[in-house]
């Protein structure tokens, strides 16, 4: 995976609930701006949450609103970005 330097419009969120899954994120984000990607980073043995993911937008500028917001809740828990 790239880091913001390589795609300017991916950014990683973290303190994910672990019932939150791909298409939560993807919902919730997409609410800021169309996206390419969302997804939860899942741990290779046991298939569970990491607890973090990353996600992209089409539109880079997008990235700025959502880190402009505050706060962030994706089922039922306040995440970091």
């Amino acid at each position: 995976m790239g880091d913001r330097r390589d795609d300017p419009g991916k950014f990683f969120v973290g303190n994910l609930s672990w019932d939150t899954d791909n298409d939560s994120l993807w919902n919730y984000f997409s609410q800021y701006g169309q996206l390419s990607d969302a997804v939860v980073i899942m741990d290779r043995e046991t298939g569970r949450s990491r607890g973090f993911g990353f996600v992209t937008f089409r539109d880079p500028k997008c990235v700025d609103e959502v880190l402009h917001q505050q706060q962030h809740e994706i089922d039922g828990r306040q995440v970091l970005s």
